[in-house]
């Protein structure tokens, strides 16, 4: 029996499909244990050592020493050139290939390395003595690259290959280097699927160079760009893209991101054709307007507005959307206030009502939706009967976060913790929640275990700038524990993710939350061993 069991074992894993499979679990040092059983193994091993790397380094380090890549290297001694020349003419280049190939994925942040950037002379030296072609991982479709202040983007080219699907870009470089990088990515990205730029640049000087490589991205489907890239020249460059379906910004919690440059977002008849994620910046009136310019097909929408909104003008703009996206299955508003347009003696002003289901009541028409985001100055405040009505209007939610972090100066109420049971009945499918607890609020009864009433899927709990409900953190974490399902240790994050910098004026009761949190956790493990001990009698 055991020989029977033993052959088809080895059967099994001799089908390439399957060993693959087996193998995409597992750490570095798992897969290189097994890259040495046996020639087989071997092969799979090694591609799944090799598929996502951290840096470059372990791969350049094939064919010349570490030290050739430093800027100094060259300035010390020229005669040096030399040297790198005759050993990358004699370096083990099928080899390299070998490895080389096997690369899908390429992470590369300059701050995380623990050595200087890599220099354009031993970049290029390795270029030019390469015999397989200009691109040295000719197979990767996942490019991520950080680039620091007084960076060159000459090492990042070599390492995009023709089949490169996604590119994400965390940018520290001056406006002329970053004009110099989108020139110098024209025509290199003909299968890019995926963008995303974080950057500083001016706008005004990188517009037309970043128009003109995004014209050649004809296969782009989805982008996202810094808030203030979305200029008029940008938008249509991106509007022309005939299979783009998400255009949408970075959020930025930095005031200055928001001055001087208006949001220049304007749907132009022909445009946008495929577009069905739509995220922008601007006054919630402009966005209204905007609104009725789009077509019906719009399924998401996030506008990140640094105005001063009223409840009015919020339920205006909401009952806009839901009317003009129908099939809306994400919804997400960044209200909270700028802090470069508030001053200190104005707060009295900005005691702005509260959110409630009349504002809302318009997305309960959108059937689809699966994620509901709302920051706002006020808390939202929901009944039990509330939740009953959002949960029968959207079966299917999986991120509800409604006003966790109010900048409000004198926010006296909140949810109910005690509500919690009732959310986790009306949304069987939470993942994630963020809500605003109301200071006073006594959690529900301790120690209720009833499954109905438990959260199975929930894998965070946003509590923002929420007070621990009646100070008392072993109690809430006790109740908490109670209501989440074994197997599942959701963490608590307590910060203020929607408010805007310097601006935000409550209290993060941050240390108080980790407290709750490890009660939770220590809860949770005396639960599951006593259902364990249970379900073995």
């Amino acid at each position: 029996m055991r020989q029977l069991i033993r052959n088809l074992t080895d059967a099994t894993l001799s089908v390439s499909e399957i060993l693959s499979l087996v193998f995409s679990y597992g750490s570095p040092q798992t897969q290189a244990t097994r890259a040495c059983v046996c020639k087989k193994w071997s092969e799979v091993a090694l591609d799944q050592l090799w598929r996502d790397i951290e840096d470059i380094y372990p791969l350049l380090k094939l064919v010349i020493p570490l030290e050739s890549f430093y800027d100094d290297y060259y300035d010390e001694d020229v005669f040096k050139h030399e040297e790198t020349l005759v050993l990358l003419r004699d370096a083990d280049w099928p080899r390299f290939r070998q490895y080389a190939t096997r690369v899908k994925s390429i992470t590369y942040n300059e701050k995380a390395v623990e050595v200087s950037p890599p220099s354009k002379e031993g970049i290029a030296f390795i270029c030019l003595h390469h015999p397989y072609g200009n691109c040295l991982t000719p197979n990767v479709r996942t490019l991520r690259w950080t680039l620091s202040y007084g960076a060159t983007i000459t090492p990042m080219i070599p390492f995009m290959s023709q089949c490169m699907e996604e590119l994400i870009l965390e940018s520290k470089l001056e406006t002329t280097e970053t004009r110099n990088l989108f020139l110098g990515l024209t025509h290199r990205t003909p299968t890019l699927k995926r963008l995303s730029i974080e950057s500083e640049a001016s706008p005004s000087e990188i517009s037309s160079s970043l128009s003109r490589w995004i014209s050649t991205c004809l296969g782009l489907e989805n982008a996202h760009i810094p808030r203030r890239w979305q200029t008029s020249t940008v938008v249509t460059a991106f509007g022309s893209l005939p299979k783009l379906v998400e255009f949408g910004i970075q959020w930025s919690p930095t005031p200055d991101e928001y001055a001087g440059v208006g949001m220049d977002m304007e749907v132009v008849e022909g445009h946008f054709r495929s577009l069905r994620r739509l995220g922008w910046c601007s006054d919630i009136k402009e966005a209204e307007d905007l609104l009725h310019q789009t077509s019906c097909g719009l399924q998401g929408l996030a506008l990140d507005c640094p105005g001063e909104p009223s409840a009015e003008e919020v339920a205006a703009f909401i009952a806009t959307a839901a009317h003009r996206c129908p099939d809306l299955d994400s919804f997400c508003l960044n209200l909270t206030n700028l802090a470069e347009v508030v001053e200190p003696d104005e707060h009295a002003h900005l005691q702005v009502l509260a959110l409630d289901l009349e504002v809302l009541r318009p997305l309960l028409a959108c059937k689809r939706l699966r994620e509901l985001r709302i920051h706002y100055p006020s808390p939202c405040i929901l009944s039990n009967s509330d939740l009953e009505e959002m949960g029968a209007a959207w079966p299917n939610m999986e991120e509800l976060v409604l006003c966790p972090d109010p900048n409000d100066l004198q926010v006296e109420q909140g949810t109910l913790i005690s509500s919690l049971p009732h959310i986790a009945t009306a949304f069987p499918q939470i993942r994630l929640l963020g809500l605003y607890f109301d200071e006073f609020g006594p959690p529900g009864p301790a120690g209720d275990l009833l499954p109905e009433i438990q959260f199975k899927c929930l894998q965070e709990l946003d509590v923002g700038a929420s007070p621990v409900p009646n100070g008392d953190t072993a109690v809430v974490g006790l109740y908490l524990a109670s209501l989440f399902a074994a197997g599942t240790k959701p963490p608590i994050r307590a910060e203020a993710s929607g408010a805007r910098s310097n601006y935000f004026e409550g209290s993060l009761a941050t240390e108080e939350w980790k407290e709750i949190e490890r009660w939770v956790h220590q809860t949770m493990r005396v639960k599951e061993a006593f259902l364990c001990r249970l379900s073995g009698h």
